[in-house]
């Protein structure tokens, strides 16, 4: 489903890298599920693999805890770029829940 959005062979691999790689075919199916323009889906996928990167280097493979995303969206330093990654990443934990520890308060 990536390749609807992406044709290089590098870029496709780097997105399917990282700790939600094995997922990215569904993230690109849920933008193209919901109408999303080509440049928006492909700025959100971007988005959610450079999030991916990151957090392959501290969870691996292992689900993702709030602590990781905190950490990631700490490394923003002006709002735009840290609410664009707040919103992909809603994104991530709909699509794919189970790839993150999410704690729900009582």
């Amino acid at each position: 489903m990536l390749e609807f959005y992406f044709s290089y062979r590098g870029v496709l691999k780097r997105l399917r890298g990282g700790a939600l790689g094995g997922e990215m075919d569904r993230f690109a199916e849920h933008f193209l599920t919901l109408g999303y323009k080509r440049a928006s889906a492909k700025i959100y996928l971007s988005r959610i693999a450079r999030f991916s990167q990151f957090a392959a280097t501290r969870c691996g493979s292992m689900p993702i805890h709030q602590d990781v995303i905190d950490s990631y969206l700490g490394t923003f330093t002006t709002d735009t770029p840290r609410i664009g990654a707040v919103s992909a990443l809603a994104h991530a934990r709909r699509v794919a829940p189970e790839r993150f520890i999410i704690f729900r308060s009582k």
